[in-house]
């Protein structure tokens, strides 16, 4: 029995799935990765665009991002990605999807930074978040800033946004 050749339109289909897949796959190829050029600010401003935008280009995209940016004792407390997802929905919601984001100027103390963010969040409500970052010293990682915490700034905290 020889098989038949498939319709024109299943043909271009077929092409049209398999083009979108290997565009996704670049895509995640082409996610920010830490790097010894980005300064602790540039890390912060990557983690915070991936959560402005956590489900692009697909379902929780965000938060591989932002858990690759994640020192790894971060990850060892918050790891795996999915259960860092878990924590970072339940304990910092105001990120996921904010309107907008202000960095206050950064404080770098020898391999520590501190980064004052402000944040409207995707209703208008204004919070504001302090990421504690450490520039690693082990491969593969070494002289990259990576994020160790990130905490709610209490109420009544001076400004942190300029």
């Amino acid at each position: 029995m020889t098989p038949r050749p498939l319709p024109k339109p299943m043909v271009l289909l077929l092409g049209l799935l398999t083009w979108s897949l290997a565009l996704a796959a670049h895509a995640a190829d082409a996610a920010p990765k830490p790097d010894p050029s980005l300064s602790p600010a540039d890390v912060v401003k990557i983690q915070l665009n991936a959560l402005a935008n956590v489900d692009k280009p697909s379902r929780d995209a965000g938060f591989e991002t932002v858990f690759g940016f994640a020192s790894p004792g971060n990850r060892s407390q918050t790891g795996p990605v999915k259960r860092f997802a878990a924590l970072v929905r339940e304990g910092y919601p105001a990120l996921l999807n904010h309107r907008s984001a202000t960095l206050a100027d950064t404080v770098i103390q020898r391999d520590e930074a501190v980064q004052g963010v402000e944040i409207i969040d995707r209703v208008g409500v204004m919070h504001r978040y302090v990421f504690l970052l450490s520039r690693q010293t082990e491969p593969p990682y070494r002289d990259c800033w990576m994020t160790d915490s990130v905490i709610q700034a209490p109420e009544g905290t001076p400004e942190v946004a300029t």
